[in-house]
C-alpha cells in the first residue's frame, strides 16, 4: 500500500520505520542529531511530522505538512484513509 504524505509525495507503507512529531523530534537533542545524519526530503508547507522510511536499504526522512494521528489513520487503513495499492 502507498500513504499520501503531502503534496506529490507517497511512500510505501512496507518502508516506513516511524512516523514522529515534528516539534517533539526537534526539541529532543538525541532524536535530532539522528534525523541530521539522515538525507531530508521538506515537503510543501510547515511540518507536522517526520516520517522515517528505509528505501533499498537506505533510511530518509520526509518532513510532512501532515500530523502525525492523520498519517497513522491513513497508513493503518482507517475510514478516512488515503491510500492505493
Amino acid at each position: 500500500m502507498i500513504l499520501h504524505l503531502g503534496g506529490d509525495s507517497f511512500v510505501k507503507t512496507k518502508e516506513i520505520l516511524m512516523i514522529l512529531d515534528y516539534e517533539e523530534a526537534a526539541r529532543n537533542k538525541d532524536t535530532s542529531l539522528f534525523l541530521k545524519k539522515l538525507k531530508t526530503t521538506a515537503l510543501d508547507g510547515e511540518p507536522r511530522a517526520v516520517v522515517i522510511t528505509e528505501e533499498q536499504g537506505m533510511k530518509k526522512a520526509y518532513l510532512s505538512p501532515i500530523s502525525p494521528r492523520t498519517l497513522m489513520k491513513r497508513s493503518s487503513g482507517g475510514e478516512d484513509a488515503f491510500l492505493r495499492q
